[in-house]
């Protein structure tokens, strides 16, 4: 629905929704929405602001407390005019309505009032959204007259006009400054009664012209990239051309080889797998199918047929039932995609955890960035915060180090007496594709073949990667051509405010042929560690049948025979 209408923000009442409701969050962030929820401490009420992160950056603030009604408040700092949005919900259940309903009108007048004197002082123009249960449309209604006079004392404008409820009343309220520099213009307020949920009241949404978003991707029906059709390989011919390319006879360096290795494999994909242009779907689901796209069009021809005559209960029942039916097959859409990649991921636990993360919500956020309309900016911003906090971080080493001088940590005749590690030992064939197969089948877009490609084509390819390991070894050079990584920031908890530089960890992504090499002397340096036993009899990182659980364990041996 807000996707179809290109809504940016929505105000929501009465969601029900809890903190831990975490399959809920994950449903909405797959659909390329994010949400901001203040749940109800007990049963029921609620309230959240959902929000398209590709458009607008939001900051939800926490509001005190107030009894007669529920409220949060987020800041729009993408607005041209810094926006403060408020969604309020005043829930009318009483146990004796008559009794209490004028102690509680009465109760959340007084209230209010402080929260539009407050609301008037804080950073940002006030926009107050939400369900009163104040019936306006009704002249004659005492408490609805009193409500009025109050926000319009404080110099606010009611913008609906139009009953928002099934009942025909107008309860739900877009309140604004009537005037002065924190005023918003608002424009082209709309109540849709048939929306196509099930909800007992309606939508209302409106243009806020100042809005400024922060990229129109969204509006973007498809991508353009430059692709390899890496799947449409055949993949024994390509081996075989592989084969005629490489030719070992003038290697005498690292960095040849790996020049050679580059540009032969490039030729070869290039006659396999040229680039082309493709168009992509621009925030696709990954289960949208044929079935999703007919149902969505079979709504929209109801909608349209609707439009042409609102007084056609036919027709509204049709849109009714077409919508449901959109949102039915949508939903199972969905549940049979992750249902296919939990059963293809049966027997990998990291797989399967990676899809139970996923389906709670327990990864969203972390790819998050710095709000900024300048990419390259924002990237040079990040080098130089990683680079500053990489030279501390030295500094500070060398400081201990220089405190350490003297100290004195082992046995110095015995270390004497311990076998030195002056070189790194060459690799045989056998052992190096042994270490290959088992690398993960990851890869990074600084691999010039996708690791399934690269692990078929091993036989023609082992013997260049064999001359490039062992001289690596031979001659302590790691080439300068692996150095070479992508840096990716993540954010170190997914709540944490993604605006704050200090908040990200650099993950690094480097070529599988870096990780190769890396993964030979990683194993020559713990065969040498395990034979001198040079390892701390504690230490569990880093060491092959020791984890976390062998370090528990320990722990608590030692608790139970205290």
């Amino acid at each position: 629905m807000l996707k179809e209408r290109k809504i940016d923000v929505c105000c929501v009442t009465e969601t029900w929704l809890k903190a831990k409701d975490k399959a809920i969050f994950a449903e909405i962030h797959d659909f390329g929405f994010d949400i901001k929820s203040c749940p109800r401490k007990g049963k029921g009420g609620g309230v959240a602001f959902l929000f398209n992160p590709s458009r607008v950056s939001v900051d939800k603030h926490i509001v005190k407390g107030f009894k007669s009604f529920e409220v949060s408040e987020c800041l729009i700092k993408s607005a041209a005019i810094p926006t403060r949005l408020c969604v309020i919900y005043r829930t009318t259940r009483t146990k004796t309505k008559s009794k209490y309903e004028e102690t509680k009108v009465n109760k959340f007048l007084e209230e209010f009032e402080q929260y539009l004197e407050n609301v008037v002082e804080k950073f940002g123009a006030p926009m107050i959204c939400g369900d009163f249960n104040f019936h306006l449309e009704n002249k004659d209604d005492q408490n609805a007259k009193k409500f009025k006079a109050l926000y319009e004392s404080k110099g606010f404008y009611q913008h609906v006009e139009e009953p928002t409820h099934i009942s025909g009343g107008i309860l739900d309220l877009v309140l604004t400054l009537r005037s002065g520099t924190e005023a918003l213009p608002i424009e082209d307020v709309v109540v849709e009664v048939d929306k196509g949920t099930t909800s007992d009241h309606h939508l209302v949404y409106f243009d806020v012209p100042n809005h400024i978003p922060l990229s129109a991707n969204n509006l973007k029906a498809f991508e353009t990239k430059d692709v390899r059709e890496f799947k449409k390989i055949d993949v024994n011919e390509f081996r075989h051309d592989l084969f005629c390319s490489l030719s070992m006879a003038e290697l005498t360096s690292v960095d040849q080889a790996i020049t050679l290795y580059q540009n032969n494999v490039k030729d070869v994909l290039d006659k396999h797998a040229p680039y082309i242009t493709r168009n992509f779907k621009v925030n696709q689901s990954p289960w949208w199918n044929t079935k999703c796209k007919n149902a969505r069009v079979d709504m929209r021809k109801a909608q349209r047929k609707f439009n042409k005559n609102k007084d056609d209960l036919e027709a509204r029942e049709i849109f009714n039932e077409k919508c449901i039916d959109k949102a039915m097959i949508i939903n199972n859409a969905r549940n049979i995609y992750f249902n296919e990649k939990l059963s293809s991921s049966k027997g990998n636990p990291r797989a399967t955890h990676k899809v139970l993360n996923h389906l709670l919500d327990k990864e969203y956020g972390t790819s998050k960035l710095p709000h900024c309309s300048d990419d390259t900016l924002l990237a040079e911003n990040f080098k130089t915060f990683f680079d500053n906090k990489i030279k501390n971080i030295y500094s500070e080493i060398a400081k201990e180090s220089s405190n350490l001088e003297g100290a004195i940590f082992v046995d110095k005749e015995q270390l004497k007496q311990q076998e030195k590690l002056n070189k790194f030992n060459e690799v045989s064939v056998e052992e190096l594709l042994d270490i290959a197969k088992d690398l993960s089948d990851k890869s990074c877009e600084l691999d010039i073949l996708p690791m399934w490609l690269f692990k078929a084509s091993l036989p023609e390819l082992i013997d260049i990667i064999h001359f490039i390991v062992n001289e690596s070894l031979k001659t302590g050079n790691f080439p300068s051509q692996l150095k070479t990584a992508l840096i990716r920031p993540s954010l170190k908890k997914s709540n944490l405010d993604s605006d704050v530089l200090s908040n990200y960890r650099p993950v690094s992504n480097i070529p599988y042929i870096s990780k190769l090499l890396e993964k030979v002397v990683h194993k020559q340096l713990i065969e040498f560690f395990d034979r001198e036993d040079l390892f701390s009899e504690y230490q569990s990182a880093y060491r092959k049948f020791h984890s976390c659980e062998t370090a528990v364990f320990k722990i608590q041996h030692d608790l139970l025979i205290m």
